[in-house]
């Protein structure tokens, strides 16, 4: 995969784990599920160098392959899904972010739970092109009411193709809302400018309660 390709694989990924906040739950009707948009992220809110990213009518990234670990699909499928929060990205290679909103108390501890069952696997693509994907204690402070978050990677090719996709996955807890936050880029993201983005979004729920 050449890092164009990466590039576009990593700007689909960012739009579509923004829906992971539900975990292994059905995502909910978006009726059931709308909060005001004041509480989202603006790029008033983040670090220089972001612009709004529109949303794309189709996720990039096919959903046909095939994982080494029985349920991490389930996390693929998330990531292919799509988001109906706010995208925003700073250059063609990232850093990418993704916000969503959602009246889901549980989606923390949900999670936590793929994240655990998902630790290391391999997705084959259709035409037998594996990704390495790996996920890990992000090792960041605790935010809201409850938090988690995960370091993710995914890397395949060889050689000059050779890519690593980095950035940060977290579900935030405040009241009965929850903020999921994915932040990525090629071949990572700066821990602190992702806890500084986690700040501003806990902060803008916090005014709203």
């Amino acid at each position: 995969m050449s890092s164009t390709a990466a590039a576009i694989l990593l700007s689909a990924l960012t739009l579509t784990l923004s829906a992971c906040d539900s975990g292994s739950t059905p995502v909910e009707p978006e009726s059931s599920r709308a909060t005001p948009a004041s509480a989202l992220l603006t790029v008033e809110d983040l670090p220089d160098g972001y612009a709004t990213s529109p949303p794309q009518a189709q996720p990039e990234v096919s959903a046909a392959g095939s994982v080494s670990v029985a349920g991490c699909d389930v996390l693929l499928n998330r990531f292919r899904d799509g988001g109906t929060g706010v995208r925003f990205e700073a250059g063609t290679a990232g850093p990418f972010l993704a916000e969503e909103l959602a009246d889901d108390a549980g989606a923390p501890g949900v999670l936590r739970e793929l994240a655990g069952r998902c630790a290391a696997f391999t997705d084959t693509d259709a035409g037998g092109e594996t990704t390495g994907v790996t996920v890990a204690e992000g090792g960041l402070p605790s935010l809201g009411d409850e938090s988690v978050a995960f370091l993710m990677t995914a890397s395949g090719g060889a050689g000059d193709d050779a890519y690593t996709l980095g950035g940060y996955l977290l579900a935030i807890r405040v009241g009965g809302t929850t903020c999921t936050i994915v932040h990525f880029g090629q071949p990572g993201v700066d821990p602190a400018e992702t806890e500084e983005i986690a700040r501003a979004a806990v902060r803008k729920l916090q005014r709203r309660q």
